[in-house]
């Protein structure tokens, strides 16, 4: 005898019309209990919305902004090739340094203005979209406006540290060394540049914290390398100790972007840089 009622196994057949006063109540309702119920109860929890992890925080500005920097790159290699290859390879020794400044001066070029321009708009670029990814905050960070604030902290970032260089120099009477710092660092900021473009490609389409903490790395080291690089340039075209170069350097480099990762910190975690 099959564990279910004979319904499910009748006879296709078979002629299974049967008037309605013959129907048997009590069977029927026996049969309804026997079979199970195709319906379930349903779920009884409760449904929590999750707040989502990454968000779209790409704007149409945002890549003709990368392309616009990437022609940029492209022009100048093509209208200064042999200025743009000596500029990268600064970073190789002292002697690329001193080829380079008896040939042209970096700092009175169109060179100078056109990449220091370029590595503004990047980094306030990469700037705000790590304050998005960090905040989860789109419609506040994600903004022209809010571009263009941090392209003017990011410009008055540079230029302080233009006068810092200039007023140390100016007060240690090594004025021979400041075409080979800005060198250095004009150097350091096109390399920054070219590495920054693709990972803040990377960011964009991929909005999460891992690329956020890798641009910040690449940032660190950048600034490392400079420091490096600095001291070695000034060691060499000075006689001062290597002591108060590093102090030197120390107040040039390391203190103000400390003071920036501070304040960031603190603004994310606490809601206040103070």
């Amino acid at each position: 005898m099959p564990p279910y009622p004979d319904i499910f196994y009748r006879n296709p057949f078979a002629d299974t019309i049967q008037p309605a006063d013959t129907v048997n109540v009590d069977s029927a309702f026996a049969c309804d209990s026997m079979v199970p119920s195709f319906i379930t109860s349903g779920f009884q929890g409760t449904l929590t919305p999750l707040v989502r992890m990454s968000y779209e925080i790409l704007q149409g500005w945002n890549l003709a902004l990368l392309g616009l920097l990437l022609l940029l790159i492209v022009v100048n290699k093509q209208l200064y090739p042999r200025q743009f290859r000596q500029v990268l390879t600064v970073p190789g020794g002292v002697a690329h340094t001193n080829q380079l400044l008896r040939e042209w001066n970096p700092m009175r070029s169109f060179l100078c203005v056109s990449f220091t321009l370029g590595y503004i708009l990047i980094i306030a670029l990469f700037v705000q979209k790590s304050c998005v990814v960090l905040s989860h905050d789109v419609l506040k960070y994600n903004g022209w406006s809010m571009f263009w604030t941090l392209c003017t902290g990011v410009t008055g970032w540079v230029l302080l540290r233009y006068l810092m260089l200039h007023f140390v120099n100016w007060l240690f009477n090594t004025h021979d060394t400041v075409d080979r710092q800005m060198t250095v660092q004009f150097s350091v900021s096109i390399l920054t540049l070219i590495v920054m473009i693709p990972l803040v490609l990377l960011l964009i389409y991929n909005p999460i914290k891992f690329f956020v903490w890798m641009g910040f790395c690449l940032l660190g080291l950048a600034a490392f390398f400079r420091l490096i690089l600095g001291i070695i340039e000034t060691r060499i075209a000075t006689k001062i100790s290597s002591f108060y170069i590093f102090l030197y350097f120390c107040t040039l480099e390391i203190a103000p972007i400390a003071t920036l990762v501070t304040a960031g910190w603190r603004y994310f975690s606490q809601g206040t840089v103070f």
